[in-house]
């Protein structure tokens, strides 16, 4: 028996492969790390037996990638009859007998996944007392009352340049729409996505391209905004860009009240990538 995972990028990997788990920083080996991957990170596990396989996905999970490389891997072996194993709130079993249907399946199952979305979005608030207070962020929220007036405001901006780099957007409250709209971009951030950004400036955070995601972005830069106080969340989003369609991002978001010419409803947003975070332990 063969055990064969594809990943969130749509590559193939022998189900052993010490280096997939080591990227994943995995203390988890064989069967226990395929669980773990197909529930929490969106791969696609193929157990083959001769002319037979087993194939265990999630659909609200996959991406676009990983599921045209299933496609492709089942159209191209001599695989008659496949048990196709899928998780939503618990594990359905179906026995396909060609591979024609187990493609038909696996399409319909993702199409209905992304009518609903659960759990697609998910934040974790750090407390200053999660953070050393020697780092940029632990001294953020240490003396946030200190930096924030105007004799600290070149020491905060000196924290955030520190933490956060070119990885970061300004965003306003625009007092026609009520809405959240970007002011400003790093060079860091969305530049996997040139043409939308280079159009961005004054386009409202809902209508980012995954329009759900923007929508909660939005809700994040809000609650800022009403509370006066810089706000750090680790979040684990499943996001939805066009050119390469659902896929994970992992990262520790900073949102910080600033005042930028007599305009009290702007904010610097940031992020650090890290995907040592999992939010998606025990979901199901």
């Amino acid at each position: 028996m063969a055990l064969l995972l594809i990943d969130d990028q749509g590559h193939l990997w022998d189900g052993a492969s010490r280096t997939l788990r080591a990227s994943f920083d995995s203390p988890y080996s064989g069967g226990e790390f395929s669980d773990y991957a197909v529930t929490n990170l969106g791969f696609i596990a193929a157990n083959a037996y001769g002319g037979s396989c087993q194939v265990r996905l999630r659909p609200d999970f996959i991406t676009e990638a990983t599921h045209n490389s299933l496609k492709h891997w089942l159209s191209s072996g001599r695989i008659d009859r496949i048990v196709l194993s899928w998780l939503d709130t618990e594990w359905h079993h179906e026995m396909l007998k060609s591979r024609d249907t187990a493609v038909a399946r696996v399409a319909e199952l993702v199409e209905i996944a992304k009518r609903a979305r659960p759990n697609d979005f998910l934040a974790h608030a750090v407390t200053a007392e999660e953070l050393p207070e020697s780092t940029a962020l632990g001294i953020l929220l240490r003396y946030w009352e200190r930096l924030s007036e105007p004799e600290g405001h070149p020491s905060l901006m000196n924290l955030l340049n520190k933490a956060l780099g070119n990885r970061y957007v300004m965003v306003g409250k625009d007092q026609s729409t009520e809405k959240m709209v970007f002011r400003e971009f790093g060079g860091g951030l969305f530049n996997h996505y040139e043409a939308w950004r280079a159009n961005g400036i004054g386009v409202a955070l809902d209508a980012l391209p995954d329009h759900e995601y923007g929508q909660w972005a939005a809700d994040a830069y809000r609650q800022v905004l009403v509370n006066g106080e810089p706000r750090i969340h680790d979040v684990d989003a499943i996001v939805k860009w066009p050119h390469i369609g659902r896929t994970r991002m992992r990262y520790r978001r900073v949102i910080v009240p600033m005042t930028a010419e007599g305009d009290d409803s702007v904010m610097l947003g940031g992020s650090i990538i890290d995907n040592r975070i999992d939010l998606r332990i025990g979901l199901t």
